[in-house]
């Protein structure tokens, strides 16, 4: 278990910099915290950059791939500064005829689209297969169905055994586990025994030396 002194030494996040913009949000050029500080390039024609605060490379990746799917757009990146920062810095030039706000824009659009349909088809595969399920215990109402990856138990009223009694087609996870740890025993045992009874732990030992005459 880490102690505080090592806790200190790790990038992970605290709940309020995930969710809440402090001062390192602030934007100097108006004096206010706010999410998204947009920077345009005064070397560059066309060009931008967006710092977005509460956002990573989740975000980051998206906006990058959908916006390169726009014929418009010259160039886009994104990086994230520094680990402790949680925020994305999202650079886009473009064309003339259109400008990184207009595109930034149009790939958010398209970006809900596709996760809407995402969603539904979500609903839809789940709405099917509850229907199956449903069909199937009304073919038999003497069925009781319950699946888990792999794992198929059913209990019938008009199989030829007891009803009390319970048909498993496949082990149940304990059992499995069971089993994999008994293997696991047997193969160090039995890789012990090759080895000659050396023993199988890597930790250091100290030997002191004979003191010299």
């Amino acid at each position: 278990m880490a102690t505080p002194g090592q806790l200190q030494m790790y990038n992970k996040l605290e709940v309020g910099e995930m969710f809440g913009l402090d001062h390192r949000a602030m934007d100097t050029r108006v004096g206010k915290i706010h999410r998204i500080h947009v920077y345009p390039d005064e070397k560059v024609p066309n060009a931008a950059t967006y710092v977005v605060w509460l956002e990573d490379h989740t975000l980051g990746n998206i906006l990058r791939m959908e916006l390169l799917r726009n014929e418009a757009v010259l160039f886009v990146g994104y990086k994230v500064p520094h680990p402790l920062n949680h925020m994305i810095e999202l650079r886009i030039q473009t064309m003339p005829r259109t400008s990184p706000e207009a595109v930034l824009r149009h790939a958010i659009v398209n970006l809900k689209a596709e996760v809407k349909s995402m969603l539904d088809q979500f609903d839809e595969g789940v709405k099917a297969f509850k229907d199956t399920q449903a069909k199937k215990l009304a073919a038999n109402p003497g069925t009781v169905i319950v699946e888990r990856p792999s794992v198929l138990m059913e209990q019938s009223s008009d199989a030829p055994f007891s009803t009390s009694e319970e048909r498993i087609v496949t082990d149940s996870p304990d059992m499995e586990a069971e089993e994999r740890d008994q293997r696991f025993q047997a193969q160090l045992e039995e890789f012990e025994r090759v080895a000659g009874g050396t023993s199988t732990s890597f930790s250091p030992s100290y030997s002191p030396s004979p003191a010299s005459g």
